[in-house]
């Protein structure tokens, strides 16, 4: 169990980086709620479908870089959201980038946090004059 949401966070994104099957479904909750939207993907409701999800993203052996930024955060004593910045680098040749939005939901489940949901949309690329985002 997580002993907080940023933690399960945490442990979420290395599974991502390392693509560990184990330690990214240790992270979900088990609950049949469970939600999962990849960037430009359908959504995927319960443990098992989002288990083979994974399995597929990490069958290319991982190689993937990546780096988050929490820009808000709204939490209450059983559920924290996190919206987040993802820029991920695929190392491979050449190197592919990817700039993604998401919401990570976690919720206090019997003495832990776990994900309840991930939801990811590729981000808007900004057009010349744009202001970027704040990020705290």
């Amino acid at each position: 169990m997580f002993q907080t949401a940023e933690l399960a966070e945490i442990v979420f994104y290395q599974a991502f980086e390392n693509a560990s099957l184990d330690a990214m479904m240790a992270v979900w909750s088990a609950s049949a709620e469970v939600v999962c939207i990849h960037p430009t993907g359908p959504m995927l409701a319960g443990v098992d479908a989002i288990r083979e999800s994974w399995q597929q993203i990490f069958s290319g052996g991982g190689g993937i870089s990546l780096n988050v930024n929490v820009i808000r955060e709204y939490a209450s004593e059983s559920l924290v959201i996190h919206l987040v910045e993802e820029r991920l680098t695929v190392v491979n040749h050449p190197a592919q980038q990817a700039h993604v939005l998401a919401t990570n939901v976690y919720r206090l489940e019997g003495g832990g946090w776990r994900l309840l949901s991930h939801h990811g949309s590729p981000a808007p690329r900004l057009q010349k004059g744009d202001v970027a985002p704040t990020l705290h």
